[in-house]
């Protein structure tokens, strides 16, 4: 006989036309492979069995829930001037638990991934959406009940949701059911977004040169691809990587985590992937991977780019500079006087780290993050044993991070769990 739990959450599901999955009160998922879920798999007897007295029910947002999404507002004051700028959005389903408030939309068109909308430098708002999910049902870790008014979502395009100005995207890795490089970036006020099936198009991008073709200033260059170039594309990807994995299988496990999974290549889009590409690289691995990163991913599309491989090249070293500077200067005094305290490992690991517990894209609320000393010292190209010495030690006796449950480590016959960290420094 199925848990009460499991009955709640099939009626849940069936309400909201949501996929649903079982969490613990940590918020931590019971069933790992979530993120593949679809609504009939998340109804089968092996997933409601996962129920029971401990079990909350969280649903898995935006694509897999046909556009269901929350915006989670943690403090009273950004709630209270969001329903002020958007009466009509009153109505709409709304949970909430310790505190704040998660208020639940049905999107239309276009709408961004998993993001956080900042005001300045501090977090207004979370847009959880695809790659995230949220609890909707069960008891909250501080011990009080997750409530809801039982009202059904608006169903609302992204144009229809008003934010104050001076409210804007952290950061994206694009629009789901858009994966186009020139589409609007996460820094895009909502309000500014319009409602169509189309790409966001509020901003521009740089485009390949071609200077022996015609342009036309009102059109876009094709990017149709013959089936002719896809198999050419296809024969080279099949080769490069193939090569790779061969001659630095670390190079290859981080291209096909950072690069491939996140990006794509299309035709007059090669400056296009470098703008996004360096950013987002620069935060996630040492500074001395990323340009091989971002040339493998020229050399693996290379049928589809007309410029050179060493204006490629020249591009990306620029935009890692400023990258590079941007960030430094973007730091409050006493942050920079930390990380010039630090040793460069170090310093690549804080950054990496810092971005990790501003992503919220894993399982885990605002301020934890998941991390290996494989994962650390995969990303930094350093040993296992060297990560392990800035994780374990060095940044958490500096009271940098700090350990929140401890991993376990890969072994024969078991997966390894990475540790799960607390970042511990104050916002400036």
């Amino acid at each position: 006989m199925l848990h009460p739990n499991a009955l709640k959450a099939h009626g849940i599901a069936e309400a909201l036309g949501a996929v649903v999955i079982p969490v613990y009160s940590s918020k931590k998922p019971k069933y790992r492979y979530w993120r593949e879920l679809e609504y009939a798999k998340c109804l089968t007897k092996d997933l409601l069995e996962l129920y029971d007295d401990e079990t909350n029910i969280a649903v898995v947002q935006g694509e897999p829930s046909s556009g269901l999404i929350s915006i989670d507002f943690d403090e009273a004051k950004a709630l209270k001037e969001f329903l002020a700028l958007n009466p009509a959005l009153k109505d709409t389903l709304s949970t909430s638990a310790a505190r704040g408030a998660n208020l639940w939309f049905k999107m239309r068109g276009n709408y961004p991934k998993l993001t956080l909308l900042k005001c300045g430098r501090s977090i207004w708002a979370e847009w959880r959406s695809t790659g995230a999910f949220t609890v909707i049902h069960g008891i909250h870790q501080e011990g009080m009940p997750y409530t809801s008014n039982e009202k059904k979502p608006i169903s609302i395009c992204l144009e229809g949701i008003v934010l104050p100005q001076d409210v804007n995207f952290k950061t994206s890795k694009g629009l789901t059911s858009s994966e186009l490089l020139n589409a609007a970036p996460a820094t895009t006020p909502l309000h500014t977004a319009p409602c169509t099936s189309a790409h966001l198009h509020n901003i521009t991008t740089s485009k390949d040169s071609d200077s022996n073709a015609p342009t036309n200033v009102d059109e876009e260059p094709s990017t149709l691809l013959s089936p002719a170039l896809i198999l050419s594309q296809l024969k080279t990807r099949e080769e490069a990587l193939g090569a790779l994995k061969k001659d630095n299988l670390a190079l290859h496990k981080l291209y096909l985590k950072f690069v491939d999974r996140n990006f794509t290549a299309m035709p007059h889009q090669r400056n296009a992937f470098l703008t996004e590409a360096v950013p987002f690289l620069y935060r996630a691995v040492a500074p001395a991977l990323i340009l091989p990163l971002v040339e493998l991913f020229y050399i693996v599309h290379s049928p589809i780019f007309k410029d050179p491989m060493p204006q490629h090249t020249k591009e990306a070293k620029a935009l890692l500079k400023g990258v590079s500077e941007t960030y430094w200067d973007a730091l409050p005094p006493d942050e920079q006087k930390l990380l010039q305290a630090l040793t460069e490992p170090e310093q690549i690991a804080y950054r990496i780290l810092r971005d990790l517990t501003e992503r919220v894209t894993d399982d885990s609320p605002p301020g934890l993050f998941f991390m290996s000393d494989d994962e650390l010292g995969l990303r930094l190209a350093i040993k296992s044993m060297e990560a392990h010495r800035i994780l374990k030690g060095r940044l958490t006796k500096l009271g940098v991070i700090v350990v929140v449950e401890n991993g376990i480590r890969r072994a024969k016959g078991q997966r390894g769990i990475a540790t799960t960290y607390r970042w511990n420094v104050a916002p400036l």
